[in-house]
């Protein structure tokens, strides 16, 4: 064996896998880009469950901000979790202590298992009657297994408008 030869040769079957996929992450709603840092909820602020982001609510459209199937549908209908193709969970949760609401003033328009596409709707909220509960209306886009991602780029500002890009994200 020459001197370079080990730094030439591939483990085969450990090289065998998928090249990092890049997705699209969009807004879930019509409403003001926040960075999760920003968010009315401490736990989501200090990235405890992940990074993410929120939106100020302009409308009570909720749509997918990622393609893939739907895992989760809170008892409360304040959250929905949702897997991508390349197993990132994704959590969209409505409202900060809106679990109180027992699932008064939101309409879920999916259900555990359903595929769902970017940019479609999959919920839809009274984000007055939030309000007027005393609840802080933030839509918040929270990526729950970090370990998934290599990278993530939310390169959003200011108004957005649900189903528009926010940034991207590449899968491991």
């Amino acid at each position: 064996m020459g001197l370079f030869s080990g730094l030439f040769h591939k483990d085969e079957p450990a090289e065998e896998t998928a090249a990092p996929k890049t997705l699209t992450v969009v807004a879930p709603v019509d409403g003001t880009y926040k960075p999760v840092e920003e968010v009315p909820d401490d736990t989501f602020a200090a990235k405890i469950l992940g990074d993410g982001f929120g939106v100020t609510p302009a409308s009570g459209t909720v749509v997918a901000p990622v393609s893939g199937t739907v895992t989760t549908v809170a008892d409360a209908k304040h959250a929905v979790g949702i897997t991508t193709e390349g197993g990132v969970e994704v959590l969209v949760h409505i409202g900060v202590d809106t679990v109180q609401l027992k699932g008064e003033p939101f309409d879920m328009l999916v259900a555990p298992g359903q595929k769902v596409t970017a940019g479609k709707p999959i919920e839809r909220v009274d984000v007055q009657a939030v309000k007027d509960a005393g609840k802080p209306t933030d839509v918040i886009v929270v990526f729950t297994n970090p370990a998934a991602i290599a990278s993530l780029d939310l390169t959003a500002s200011g108004a957005v408008t649900a189903g528009q890009n926010v940034g991207t994200m590449t899968v491991k």
